[in-house]
């Protein structure tokens, strides 16, 4: 479990780099076209596929009920919370940044299909979402190297 998590969350990193580099590539060589309907289509897609994932993720686990079964349960023991799984929160938190870098190229996409000129707004985009997706992934990589060094 804890294995798979840190692969998630080093796959993540990977993918954040190298998309970093790329928006490093495009600012130093400007002769780069994009074709923003492509990329509005595209990021659209991704966008809408990782907020159906990031819900069914986050619902994984919350299995009580509402109604009138759950005064039956009132002295069972409380459930952990749906994300408390390491596997888990990383599979959330890796498609949490997935989502964070699609609207990242939708937002980019929408100001570049209006504004062809401001091609640049790409890489800045992605640099801009890139420390946000790896800010959020630090308390993941720390508890999974908690786990891993028998904290």
């Amino acid at each position: 479990e804890i294995l798979g998590a840190l692969m998630s969350m080093i796959i993540v990193w990977m993918v954040t780099g190298v998309l970093t580099y790329l928006a490093c590539m495009r600012l130093l060589h400007s002769s780069y076209d994009i074709d923003a309907t492509v990329m509005l289509i595209t990021s659209a897609c991704a966008v809408l596929t990782n907020i159906l994932l990031s819900l069914i993720l986050h619902q994984t686990g919350h299995r009580h009920s509402h109604g009138a079964q759950a005064r039956e349960h009132l002295s069972a023991p409380l459930e952990k919370p749906a994300l408390s799984n390491a596997s888990l929160r990383a599979a959330f938190v890796h498609t949490i940044g997935d989502l964070f870098q699609s609207i990242s190229v939708l937002i980019s996409a929408l100001i570049i299909f209006f504004k062809p000129q401001y091609k640049i707004a790409d890489p800045i985009c992605t640099f801009v979402f890139s420390i946000f997706v790896l800010a959020t992934t630090i308390t993941i990589l720390r508890d999974i190297l908690t786990v891993l060094m028998e904290g």
